[in-house]
């Protein structure tokens, strides 16, 4: 079957976007129309382009509560490389009514302007759309037979339908199934030796000896544990033996039984039979215990990157008519408290779980100013506030975000028309300097979050794995490792996953900001003198290459410099477990040292280990950001020792 074919405008598009781009200089009310006027295929197009040529994968960050997002897109990769064609492939929630099948396709292929397979899949849904330019492909068969095989399957993931795709364009005997679609085989036939390709795997409670084997796996990791936990107290003690503050004793042993105990129960419950509700994605939600309390912070990023031109952002996904939404955004700013909105496509995949609270809390802790943060979800036609700084005399408002599925709107009425009366329904809102943002009642929910308590072990899971691997197996591997040990090797330790963050432009939103504050006060403001200081020391480090290190430190000085000369800062501190927190209320260990560090209030009311500290990549490098390595770290951002530009300087210099 002949492939579905793109006229080719993808050149003409691009020399259209750069005329557009360049219209950006101009006056700030164009500019902010401008942003407003992109739109879902645009926006998808645009991330395409951004990645490798003819490997383009792009995972939505709608998806960045269930998904990591690079990981999932390497995979993607991995299995659509076998193809030997060039292909786009863009991944996000199953959402009907933001992306209309092969129509959404064929605008991101027209916009791309590049050969290849364009292809769109809906994580938990079996359904596939794809769209071929230049390559030779029975593309329209392939849809339905990927949606076909697809539906056995338990979840349909994003990496699942990938490698379905993959695996159904590869056979050979493709064809034969689009002569006749309604008998499509399974998607793992028996091989030519007549068993079956996938093999069950460990924890699969229907496998035989499946108990016993998974009992045996962890009886061995406990005993390991056990007695590397038991040889590292022996040891430390005799190496410290004149001075045993510190040092590891019994609760070193007894967590080490624990997390056997804890292990054994585990196991035991997966082989039970019980089928474990599906969880987030781990690694995101460590996060949460740490503000803005989001798995991700890409989108808050881009919102608040789109606060500087409109009060007004409109999420790229949400579908409707533009125009006019400059008019709204400047109705915001005419209230006595500035109020800022953003106009999103939320889903229980993002980032706050599609809580709109949550994501307005999160925008709020971010950006930090005095006002009114509105988020309104087009989607679940729910609204999300958080107040700073101002607080709300009246009942609140009515008014709700329109639903794409309306008939009315998907047929063309103006978002602007809908957005009506948002200036006016905070009209009521007074400035507070008392309010802070509250963290939603959500996100301690979504931590807490556990799923069904299963049944217990199954058959020879005691007698013939756990005991045999937790006093026979375990003990002598945890030997033969601390053995290993003593003679030179080092266990690794895993690293906190970095939280990403455009420092750069929050560094210059700060010092852009301070050096107005000086511009503003009087000659005679106390703690002038300070705060020249310190802005002096923090526009040397941003006019000079500075890393994410360095714009840490603006950020921290500039803001420091804001609180001096508003009464604010009295004496001077700062968190250093996350110097974005603010200024620090008194001192405790953090989880990665044994030294007391200032804290902020926060982070103090945190239990010990879940005091996770700020990791920067600094070239190749990971590093904390209070390293002693750096001027900023020794000095405590200037809170400990006198922080100088010339310090700064010779650093840079030396680097």
């Amino acid at each position: 079957m002949p492939p579905t074919l793109i006229p080719r405008s993808g050149r003409l598009s691009i020399i259209v976007s750069c005329a557009f781009l360049s219209l950006l200089a101009g006056p700030s009310d164009a500019r902010a129309e401008a942003l407003h006027d992109i739109g879902p295929a645009e926006y998808v197009a645009d991330l395409l382009i951004a990645e490798p040529e003819g490997e383009a994968v792009v995972i939505g960050d709608m998806l960045a509560g269930t998904h990591d997002l690079e990981d999932t897109a390497d995979h993607v990769r991995d299995l659509f490389s076998d193809l030997g064609v060039p292909f786009h492939v863009y991944a996000s929630p199953s959402m009907p009514y933001t992306y209309e099948g092969r129509a959404f396709l064929s605008e991101v292929a027209e916009r791309v302007g590049a050969d290849g397979l364009y292809v769109h899949i809906a994580d938990g849904s079996p359904r596939v759309r794809t769209v071929a330019v230049g390559v030779d492909t029975p593309v329209e068969d392939v849809d339905g037979l990927v949606g076909a095989r697809a539906r056995d399957e338990e979840h349909s993931s994003i990496e699942t339908i990938a490698e379905i795709y993959v695996e159904t364009l590869l056979d050979p005997a493709l064809e034969g199934w689009a002569e006749n679609p309604w008998h499509v085989p399974p998607r793992d036939p028996l091989d030519e030796e007549g068993g079956d390709r996938s093999s069950p795997g460990l924890l699969d409670p229907d496998r035989p000896g499946a108990s016993a084997d998974a009992g045996l796996l962890v009886g061995t990791v406990g005993g390991v544990l056990i007695t590397l936990a038991v040889v590292r107290v022996r040891v430390l003690r005799r190496r410290y033996r004149a001075s045993k503050e510190d040092l590891p004793g019994t609760g070193v042993v007894v967590g080490a039984v624990a997390v056997a105990a804890v292990l054994a129960i585990g196991a035991g419950a997966a082989t039970s039979g019980t089928v474990l509700g599906r969880s987030e994605n781990p690694a995101s939600v460590r996060r949460l215990s740490s503000p803005p309390h989001v798995t991700s912070t890409e989108r808050i990023d881009r919102i608040v990157e789109g606060w500087g031109d409109t009060p007004l952002y409109v999420d790229p996904h949400v579908q409707g008519d533009r125009i006019g939404l400059t008019r709204i955004g400047a109705g915001l700013e005419e209230g006595t408290v500035p109020v800022r909105a953003a106009l999103m496509v939320q889903h229980g995949s993002d980032e706050s779980a599609g809580v709109p609270d949550v994501l307005a809390y999160a925008l709020a802790h971010t950006y930090g100013e005095e006002g009114v943060y509105v988020v309104l979800d087009v989607i679940g036609g729910r609204v999300g506030t958080a107040f700073v700084g101002a607080r709300p005399t009246g009942e609140g408002f009515d008014w709700s975000p329109p639903d794409p599925r309306d008939l009315a709107v998907r047929e063309g009425v103006s978002l602007a028309e809908s957005l009506d009366g948002l200036a006016d329904a905070f009209g009521d809102t007074v400035p507070d300097p008392t309010v802070e943002p509250r963290v939603p009642p959500e996100v301690e929910e979504r931590i807490a979050r556990s799923p069904d308590v299963p049944r217990g072990p199954g058959p020879g899971f005691l007698s013939d794995g756990l005991l045999p691997g937790l006093f026979v197996v375990g003990p002598l591997l945890g030997a033969a490792l601390s053995a290993a040990h003593l003679f030179g090797t080092r266990l690794v330790r895993g690293v906190v996953p970095i939280r990403g963050r455009r420092l750069r432009a929050q560094a210059e939103r700060e010092a852009r900001r301070m050096l107005e504050d000086l511009e503003r006060v009087p000659n005679r403001t106390p703690g002038l003198s300070e705060a020249t200081a310190e802005a002096d020391v923090a526009l040397a480090a941003l006019n000079g290459d500075p890393d994410d290190l360095d714009l840490l430190g603006v950020i921290v000085l500039a803001r420091r410099a804001r609180g001096r000369l508003s009464g604010t800062v009295s004496r001077p501190s700062v968190c250093m477990l996350d110097p974005l927190h603010g200024p620090a209320e008194g001192r405790g260990r953090p989880r990665h040292t044994r030294r007391r560090i200032p804290l902020c209030a926060e982070c103090l009311r945190l239990p010990e280990e879940e005091r996770v500290p700020l990791l920067l990549r600094i070239g190749s490098r990971i590093v904390f950001h209070g390293t002693a390595e750096r001027v900023w770290g020794r000095t405590w951002y200037g809170t400990r020792e006198v922080l100088e530009r010339h310090m700064v300087e010779e650093e840079r210099v030396a680097r």
